[in-house]
């Protein structure tokens, strides 16, 4: 239906999970905003480092 399946599946499988066991749902979430943390940081240091060699 979507062209993007994998991201679709992905957000039905934490969908899922919620509605299946609130543990599941919150643990879901801490892992979003862990994986959310890591990527921003990385983004950043990748943006600071090389203006810093420069």
């Amino acid at each position: 239906m979507y062209n993007t399946p994998p991201v679709g599946g992905v957000a039905a499988g934490f969908g899922g999970a919620a509605a299946a066991s609130p543990w599941l749902g919150v643990q879901a979430l801490w892992v979003g905003l862990a994986v959310f943390t890591f990527v921003s940081a990385g983004l950043a240091v990748k943006r600071i480092l090389p203006a810093r060699r420069g």
